[in-house]
């Protein structure tokens, strides 16, 4: 065994990765890291939430009659101009004479109903009391706000407090509350860059800037035209239809990367991309959160009444702070220190979200995001298989694995998928180390010898190998199981924290959900290390990033790091796991993708009840596709196996199918995971997606629109259409039928 000419060039390739790592990390550890996130903690009896008493009106709008405003740059076919009453800015589209202004527009003799709108909006802690204040309130009606030009643009400064007696003052005292912000408008290529910085004025240690919402009514409108909509960046992708009325909708929140469990905030809507943008007539802007992105979180308000507005926007997370009715626990450490957004915007036939995605896939492979390689085409699409190793089981109070496919046992089921015609494997074997599906600490964590230890994945590695295929072994890098005590991250009140991962199998198993103890940071880079050195002999393709790509938390122990750093901290492991492997993850947050080969279980739909104004859109894969190959979540799991086979080809999506080798259930027609149920369906419908979409694989997904109500049609670069009908009945088009329940590609 020792001297196999194998397991040699694995040795010896395992060496160069391990020196790679390590001169990866040290790289990365050589950089500034953010201050520790240990927290103030105080008993506060009560907390009461103080706003202006007084507004005015005028300051939250623009006066149409007074037109633009002056001018300060031009960049492609945008101009910026200012006003100086209500120290706001407005960006005029040249070719369709379109105004999209940061405060709304008076387009007759009514005063518009928007008092909240502002530049900027601050949620203040004052040590015990919030104070919710605002540029237009708090610092253009104190006289406090001003512009000044810069090149190719302005920057305009607002002091802001929470009461004329104070903005006053000649000399500030440290009791006091008061803020500067600054908000830089740059015209640069044809977009609008926007950033936004803070500064504590007078020194108050308890007065900070919990959270900052930006340009809360950009572009703002409350007409009814029906082709107008806001895009959110809901699962794949959604946009909210404002033509359609509909009484049960309520504003919506999207925590870009998922909420953070170490905060114990309320979870809202998970958004793998940090971008959203809205249509308007025959112009439309598509926004992208390029710093803040891990302290951001996007809403989108529908108008539902004629004085209300239609808008979608973003807010930051700047100081975490949490309170349980007794005590209030303060970050000392601040994120989102720096926000920058940019505003990238298009008119007439460009004017669509897949023109907005177009726009967002190009900035973020301009900002390094997103990788500017393109798919291999093979000879066959990738299949994703993700295969059940071991599980946690337990009888009485005793726990045990159980093996649900050995390797031996997952060797069998391919050379049964490849006699059915299923030639290209991207197998992803889950529950193969310590702890199966419920994996201890990584660090601590050892191949399982119950699967069929090293010479068994040995084995099955060479099969994969010989046919061409790819195995992914699973790991969780963040969470354990257990062997993180005294090691694991801590929330903002201080306990160890923990999250609850969703497992779909314990409900079969009759096991609980167990929660996950999360780990801290300041030994990561060594983690990764480690990592390599233990799996340097086994043989595999490449890594699985399970919760890596799903989840993103704050850790508030001593040498803990809040979420944007800790995101820096994730994404700078990646290369050296993925040097020399490609690399796999589940989900798909984007900070993390510039490595990444392949995702599995992106989402195939809006996670908020659809509705006619409510759709779900492939805003993702129009960014993602050509980039890296995608499947959605495992098909043989869905309620509607059909209609989640049409989404597929529709999103333009590998095949995934998840499977155990043993059953859950005595009765192995009741058990979805038992392949020998759906191996038939999946190598039909494996033969149907390779002939429609191998070729397509490095193409950009260029349009998608609907045809009819039901029908569905996806453009790509190459000229190829493809038609998907949902529908129980035959739908023409173009002198083509695309059958019920069925799809068509042209050209």
């Amino acid at each position: 065994m020792k001297n196999h000419p194998i397991n040699n060039r694995i040795r010896r390739g395992t060496a160069l990765l391990l020196c790679a790592a390590l001169l990866l990390l040290c790289c990365a550890c050589g950089r500034k890291t953010e201050e520790s996130g240990v927290r103030t903690v105080r008993s506060v009896a009560s907390r009461n939430t103080i706003t202006s008493e007084t507004t005015q009106p005028a300051l939250h709008y623009l006066s149409a009659s007074k037109g633009a405003g002056e001018k300060l740059a031009a960049s492609g076919l945008i101009e910026l101009y200012a006003d100086k009453t209500t120290n706001s800015f407005s960006v005029v589209e040249t070719t369709q004479q379109a105004t999209w202004s940061a405060l709304p527009t008076a387009n007759d003799a009514r005063t518009p109903n928007c008092p909240d709108a502002a530049v900027a909006s601050l949620r203040v802690s004052g040590g015990t009391d919030i104070y919710l204040l605002n540029t237009q309130d708090h610092a253009v009606a104190f006289g406090k706000a001003g512009f000044s030009p810069q090149e190719n643009g302005a920057v305009f400064t607002y002091d802001v407090f929470p009461d004329e007696k104070t903005a006053a003052k000649e000399q500030l005292s440290k009791t006091d509350i008061g803020f500067r912000l600054r908000v830089s408008v740059t015209l640069q290529d044809g977009s609008m860059l926007v950033t936004c910085t803070h500064e504590n004025l007078t020194g108050n240690p308890d007065a900070r800037i919990e959270s900052i919402s930006l340009l809360n009514y950009f572009g703002a409108y409350n007409d009814r035209s029906e082709a107008d909509y806001l895009l959110v960046p809901d699962g794949s992708g959604a946009i909210i239809r404002t033509a359609h009325f509909d009484e049960s909708f309520e504003a919506l929140t999207y925590d870009v990367y998922g909420s953070d469990p170490a905060t114990n905030r309320p979870a809202a809507a998970a958004a793998l991309i940090p971008a959203f943008g809205m249509k308007h007539g025959n112009t439309a802007v598509v926004s992208l959160i390029t710093k803040g992105d891990a302290a951001a979180s996007i809403h989108a308000v529908k108008a539902q009444a004629s004085g209300d507005y239609n808008r979608v926007y973003p807010g930051f997370t700047v100081t975490p702070t949490a309170y349980d009715g007794s005590t209030l626990s303060v970050s000392n450490s601040e994120m989102a220190s720096e926000i920058e957004l940019c505003y990238r915007f298009l008119s007439g036939k460009n004017a669509t979200y897949a023109g907005l995605a177009s726009a967002c896939r190009e900035q973020l492979i301009r900002n390094g995001m997103l990788s500017t390689k393109t798919v291999a085409v093979g000879d066959y699409l990738p299949f994703c298989l993700t295969l059940t190793g071991a599980v946690r089981k337990h009888f009485g109070p005793l726990a045990y694995t159980a093996a649900l496919t050995t390797f031996e046992q997952a060797n069998d089921m391919l050379v049964r998928m490849k006699n059915k015609g299923i030639n290209n494997v991207n197998l992803r074997y889950t529950g193969a180390f310590t702890g199966g599906t419920e994996q201890t600490d990584i660090a601590k964590a050892r191949l399982l010898t119950r699967l069929g230890g090293s010479k068994g994945l040995q084995a099955l590695h060479d099969y994969i190998a010989n046919q061409k295929m790819s195995l992914y072994l699973d790991v969780d890098l963040l969470s354990g199981a257990k062997g993180l005590a005294g090691s694991g991250a801590a929330d903002l009140y201080k306990n160890p924290a923990t999250f609850t991962p969703e497992n779909s199998l314990a409900d079969y198993l009759g096991e609980p959900r167990t929660p996950r103890s999360l780990r801290t940071f300041d030994q990561f880079s060594k983690l990764i290390v480690s990592v390599l050195s233990d799996t340097r002999y086994l043989a595999f393709s490449g890594f699985c990033l399970n919760d890596v790509g799903t989840l993103l938390y704050s850790d508030f122990s001593a040498n803990g790091l809040l979420r944007d750093a800790a995101a820096e901290r994730i994404r700078s492991a990646i290369p050296p796991l993925s040097t020399g492997r490609s690399t796999m993850a589940v989900g798909g947050n984007f900070y993390m993708l510039k490595n990444i080969d392949t995702i599995v279980d992106l989402p195939m739909k809006a996670t908020a009840a659809q509705s006619g104004a409510y759709v779900s859109v492939p805003f993702v894969p129009l960014v993602l596709h050509g980039i890296v190959d995608y499947a959605g979540e495992a098909i043989n799991t869905s309620t509607d196996l059909e209609e989640t086979l049409l989404k597929y080809i529709e999103y333009g999506a590998c095949p995934h199918f998840r499977w155990n080798y043993e059953p859950l259930v005595n009765n192995t027609q009741d058990d979805p995971y038992y392949y020998d149920n759906t191996i038939n369906t999946a190598a039909d419908f494996y033969a149907r997606s390779n002939n429609a979409l191998n070729d397509l694989r490095d193409a950009r997904m260029t349009d998608h629109y609907a045809v009819a109500d039901g029908v569905y049609c996806t453009e790509y670069d190459t000229g190829a259409m493809i038609y998907v009908n949902y529908t129980d009945s035959d739908y023409e088009t173009l002198g083509v039928v695309v059958g019920a329940r069925n799809f068509l590609r042209v050209h």
